[in-house]
């Protein structure tokens, strides 16, 4: 396995370790991290040039949103719509 070093400013380690579960690796999450945008970036490539880092960002986030409230709405509604 390959290995990267990496340097973080003291904000984001911080938040970072305060999103990690018992158990889990910073390592871990930021490979996590990195496979979801390599996922994402194909996508988002449709709309914004690869510079646009800001304005990708915004809508994966107004995306998810918009998905995690449908999918609350389906389970209020008794429509289950959890799973995968």
């Amino acid at each position: 396995m390959g290995q990267t070093s990496l340097r973080l400013d003291d904000e984001l380690e911080a938040q970072i370790e305060s999103e990690l579960s018992y158990g889990d690796s910073k390592s871990e999450w930021i490979r996590h991290a990195i496979k979801m945008r390599q996922q994402v970036d194909p996508i988002l490539d449709e709309a914004y040039e690869s510079y646009q880092r800001e304005e990708r960002l915004e809508l994966v986030e107004a995306a998810v949103r918009k998905e995690v409230d449908r999918r609350k709405r389906e389970v209020g509604n008794g429509n289950g719509g959890g799973g995968r």
